[in-house]
């Protein structure tokens, strides 16, 4: 064998060729060759952790041991993975008062990130979410600012990083907060005089993390905007590390300081997408082994093709369907699968009205039902009522006859050209896809 350093930097080199960036630079950038043991065919390799050990031997083990005995020519040596006991933040500072378990009581039990399925569609979030776990404070991922409609995985990735550090690193302190919790504490204390307010700051002072969920909540709150601000700079500057959650990037959060947006675009900002098939498939292939039922494969791959843009209604179906098995102890089968989601997803429809749908995209763009419903063409109108008629064309059963009735008695080419004028704006305008995916996920959640 050549150098057997050299051997690894070269496993690294081809082994970053096969995946993105982010997944090489959180997981296997900063693993070094620890020694070679041949009495024992044992090559060791240091990670900076032993979490990120067990992780890279997990997921990429196959991948690294088959790059490593080509280069080698060593079939016979076993690649071993170990991680450094003394980790870098660790030696930061003496370790914290440990946070009592009452403050844990809201995270959820089963959000944590061996119960996270990533994919293509959340990879950033989820590589983002992992590294700071790893690394709190790291200039590279402070503020942590991940952003995506309802139900895709964000409440999911931020208390995943709260189990592990839980977990991990139990010295550790932190708080998992809402912006509305955040705001309606602010605004309890202000009338009840200075030494309330300093003991609402007092919550936010030593923290090694900050988890706020739904930023956006917090437009137009000038006053608790500005008393994040201060807890933010507070927190940041002392290398604590900050992540946020919302429905839409910073800069589309309105209205919002502009001193707020920057401090929030200044670390790494991530989204998640709705989840293309094969996430699909994979999600609902992991609650399914958590229901403890047996679900063919072709049940799965129904469920996925039908459910698309909601992970919560994915874990529903599952739900539905296990529950069902149980009461009636028929196993799952297609039959059941079709009937089971038919009536999931149609009771939703029927909920669903041209009037709800209208309301909804009104409060959305801040205009009245009757402005979409009537015979305005301004564009602050003609594009909120052109969304409204695909997602009524979309989430109900509705005709475009009817459709075009429901709005002032339109004829049903005018309702036509209204779906395929939102569908080329999408694909064009990825903040009006994002608004129009929010409308769809809230209205359907």
């Amino acid at each position: 064998m050549n150098d057997p350093a050299s051997v690894w930097e070269e496993v690294l080199s081809l082994a970053s060729r096969d995946m993105n960036d982010t997944t090489f630079r959180t997981w296997l950038s900063d693993s070094r060759f620890e020694s070679l043991e041949d009495e024992s065919s044992r090559y060791l390799v240091r990670f900076p952790t032993e979490f990120m050990a067990k992780w890279a031997k997990s997921h990429f083990g196959d991948l690294l041991e088959s790059l490593f005995q080509s280069i080698s020519s060593r079939r016979d040596l076993a690649l071993v993975f170990v991680g450094d006991p003394a980790s870098p933040q660790s030696l930061r500072r003496p370790p914290a008062q440990r946070l009592k378990n009452g403050h844990q009581s809201y995270l959820h039990p089963s959000y944590t990130f061996d119960r996270f399925v990533s994919g293509s569609s959340n990879e950033l979030a989820y590589a983002g979410a992992m590294a700071v776990s790893q690394e709190l404070g790291s200039p590279s991922y402070n503020p942590l600012f991940i952003y995506g409609g309802v139900g895709l995985g964000k409440t999911h990735l931020i208390q995943a990083i709260a189990h592990f550090l839980v977990e991990n690193y139990p010295g550790k302190t932190f708080k998992y907060i809402s912006s509305e919790q955040f705001t309606q504490r602010y605004i309890s204390a202000v009338p009840n005089g200075s030494a309330a307010v300093a003991a609402f700051r007092r919550e936010f002072m030593d923290l090694d993390l900050l988890l706020m969920d739904d930023i956006q909540f917090l437009a137009g709150k000038e006053g608790t905007q500005e008393e994040l601000f201060h807890r933010f700079n507070d927190l940041y500057h002392s290398g604590r590390q900050i992540v946020f959650t919302s429905d839409r990037p910073p800069n589309e959060i309105e209205p919002l300081e502009e001193r707020l947006i920057s401090r929030f675009e200044s670390g790494l900002v991530a989204d998640i997408q709705p989840p293309e098939y094969e996430t699909r498939l994979a999600i609902l292939q992991v609650k399914a082994r958590t229901e403890g039922e047996s679900f063919p494969s072709e049940v799965l791959a129904y469920i996925a093709n039908t459910i698309k843009s909601n992970v919560r209604q994915l874990e529903g179906a599952i739900h539905r369907l296990a529950a069902t098995s149980r009461l009636t102890g028929a196993p799952v089968d297609m039959e059941m699968a079709e009937r089971v989601v038919s009536d999931y997803l149609g009771n939703r429809k029927r909920s669903l009205t041209a009037g709800s749908i209208t309301s909804a995209v009104a409060e959305e763009f801040s205009v009245s039902p009757s402005q979409l419903k009537g015979k305005g063409r301004k564009r602050e109108i003609l594009i909120p009522r052109q969304i409204a008629m695909y997602l009524i064309r979309d989430l109900t059963t509705s005709s475009l006859s009817s459709i075009g009735e429901f709005f002032s008695g339109r004829d049903h080419s005018t309702v036509l050209n209204a779906i395929d004028r939102v569908e080329y704006l999408c694909e064009s305008d990825s903040a009006l896809r994002r608004r129009v995916e929010e409308l769809r996920n809230r209205l359907t959640s």
